[in-house]
């Protein structure tokens, strides 16, 4: 520990020592020691499991330096009153930790108040039951193992909460995040033997959120092979931009299409295939306690016409005045290459730095406006984490487009300018895949430059704290993972993955290397993405999704933008346009129009073909339905007879 750590002071944000901490630290052998332990454990006969409590911390809870003795005795009396177990540690005036830790009874009696789907011994999705553990007891498995590790955290967060929130607005507690679990995380180190992504275990960890986009981008990645093959026959034979146009209709319709089937697969495994707007409210919803209609109990409430005032009034209002400032930029772009074009001449290399800023300045405008979105969206005060995610995208989406392609759409469609066009959407992509992997890479290149200065700074923990910690692993690791960044969402890597699609597709009559270049960029990137998630950042609270969101809509929604672009820059040829000339003189526009709508056609039809879920989930959700409505019947005829009884 570095010798600003002995005295009082702000907690480091240096990330750099929190891995040399898990290096010349001891926590692997203790989690091995721990875990020799809980498996001679279970081989005890008599071993009551109900009253064994984990000996593990799930939860830590750091206190600011305002809070008082009595505040952080306060929270942990609230605390205990839900069944938890804590332990509180007074470092210091700075330093003050409250562990959280419960039994495998408490939290499986926390599962079934959250209603968590789990798998039967009938192989059925069914609400978990706390009366009826049995029927959730798969061949080989104990009742610690029903839940997974990312349920655990959140099930004791989502009871705490309420309570100690009055403690979080006052500024008595600084933050409460879960720690990492070492010996899991050797489960994503990088393996070169591995073909694919560990999905399961990544979603057992970090939650269905967090493990649907890695699916995603593993599936994409390997979706890209077929355009990437297809961009080097497309240059190698000069292939017709019509037979482009159809490949890349029937690519992207099949890629989203069999992405939709594997999702159904991950939710329904994973138990949130039937979220619905009904669940439970996002943290930061406000509004007016009132019984729930369905249910009875008290929940907030917030009027609907509010929220739609603030989106139509508005939050809409300012996003196309957003999108119209981007399209004007772009706009104002060309009038800077025409004046250095008259200036210096065409061969002159400072017809690279309008384009090079732009791309830049692209970059630039998208995180601002990310930021006035979110602000947005927080003003319509939606009620689920689905809601906020979806109204938020489409907001982006709008501006995103704009900004970084409608500067290809004016070359193509007003300048008819394809030669342009080539030029502007490569150095449009390799601006950005530049700064997309200096975002990825400089941070972790960062902390091993550092690593060495670090090396020196490090020492042990002082004697006088020693005698006020119980556990020196766990409070060195709580110390070292507080000062690490918070995982906020998944946002930011899909809107690279987003935007990556759009240049893979929407001209790809003339860029026919795109697809490689995404190709080879996510083969690495997505590796950088788990390293930095498990290292970087604080292990985020697990959230719950049944699929991409809005994502899904922005993907096809580009798929669509990409029939019609490469439609567009097929009749722009000379030779095609000579041909239907020729053919219909006196509308020669309508044959666009049957081409397009013949490849729309196409796309419908491939969308019909393929059913969005696999044969065995759909027998799987029928399945859960007819035994609920047995057991229904059951307990009916059992409350019949009951009442005959009496």
């Amino acid at each position: 520990m570095s010798e600003d750590a002995k005295s009082p002071g702000p907690r480091t944000r240096n990330i750099i020592e929190n891995q040399l901490f898990r290096r010349q630290r001891s926590l692997k052998l203790e989690a091995l020691q721990r875990q020799r332990t809980l498996d001679s454990n279970d081989g005890v006969e008599g071993l009551d499991a109900d009253t064994e409590p984990f000996d593990k911390t799930h939860i830590v809870i750091i206190f600011t330096e305002k809070a008082k003795l009595r505040h952080c005795q306060d929270v942990e009396k609230i605390i205990q009153e839900f069944g938890i177990q804590t332990t509180l540690e007074i470092v210091g005036k700075t330093e003050k930790y409250l562990y959280l830790s419960a039994s495998v009874d408490t939290l499986l009696r926390l599962a079934d108040a959250a209603e968590l789907e789990k798998m039967t011994t009938t192989n059925s999705m069914q609400k978990f039951n706390h009366g009826c553990i049995s029927d959730f007891l798969l061949p080989g498995m104990g009742k610690e193992q029903i839940l997974r590790y990312c349920e655990i955290p959140v099930l004791i967060k989502d009871v705490i909460q309420d309570g100690i929130k009055s403690y979080v607005q006052k500024g008595y507690i600084e933050d409460m995040f879960p720690l990492h679990d070492i010996l899991y995380l050797e489960r994503f180190n990088w393996n070169l033997k591995r073909t694919k992504l560990p999905i399961e275990d990544i979603r057992n960890y970090f939650g269905s959120s967090i493990g649907l986009y890695f699916g995603f981008i593993e599936f994409y990645t390997k979706a890209l092979i077929f355009p990437s093959l297809f961009g080097i026959l497309q240059y190698v034979l000069d292939l017709n931009i019509s037979m482009v146009c159809s490949f890349y209709v029937v690519w992207t319709t099949i890629f989203l299409e069999l992405w939709k089937r594997k999702c159904a697969g991950y939710s329904y495994r994973w138990g949130t295939i039937e979220m619905s707007s009904l669940d439970k409210p996002r943290s930061a919803y406000t509004g007016q306690l009132k019984p729930d209609p369905i249910t009875g109990k008290m929940t907030l409430h917030y009027p609907m016409r509010y929220t739609y005032l603030q989106m139509y009034c508005i939050s809409y209002p300012v996003v196309l005045g957003c999108v119209v400032a981007a399209g004007w930029f772009a706009l104002y772009q060309f009038q800077i290459e025409a004046e250095v074009l008259a200036d210096f001449g065409p061969d002159s290399w400072l017809l690279y730095v309008p384009v090079i800023v732009q791309s830049v300045l692209i970059a630039i405008f998208s995180w601002a406006y990310e930021k006035l979105a979110t602000f947005l969206t927080n003003l319509e005060n939606h009620r689920t984490r689905s809601q906020y995610d979806r109204h938020r995208v489409n907001k982006l989406m709008l501006f995103e487009i704009v900004n970084n392609f409608f500067s290809q759409f004016y070359i193509a469609f007003v300048l008819q300018d394809l030669r342009q066009l080539k030029y502007q959407l490569m150095m449009q992509l390799l601006v950005f895949q530049l700064l997309c992997i200096a975002q990825e890479i400089g941070i972790p290149l960062l902390a091993v430059l550092r690593q060495k200065y670090v090396e020196f700074r490090h020492r042990e923990v002082a004697e006088e704290k020693l005698r006020s910690i119980s556990d020196l692993p766990r409070y060195e690791q709580s110390f070292y993972e507080s000062g690490l960044d918070e995982y906020h969402s998944t946002y930011e890597d899909y809107l690279q993955v987003c935007i990556q699609f759009g240049f893979v597709v929407l001209f790809a009559a003339v860029a026919p290397f795109a697809a490689i270049g995404a190709l080879l960029n996510n083969v690495f990137a997505v590796h950088i993405d788990m390293w930095k998630l498990c290292n970087i950042f604080k292990r985020p609270f697990a959230r719950r999704a049944k699929n991409i969101g809005a994502w899904q809509l922005a993907f096809e929604l580009l798929s669509v933008m990409s029939l019609l672009s490469n439609c567009g820059l097929l009749f722009l040829q000379p030779n095609v346009k000579d041909f239907f000339s020729h053919w219909l003189p006196s509308v020669p526009d309508l044959s666009f129009v049957i081409f397009e709508h013949l490849l729309l056609g196409l796309k419908f039809l491939i969308h019909k073909v393929i059913h969005e879920r696999p044969r065995w989930v759909r027998i799987g959700l029928l399945k859960a339905d007819f035994e609920t409505s047995q057991a229904l019947k059951q307990l009916k005829k059992f409350k019949a007879d009951a009442n005959k009884m009496a």
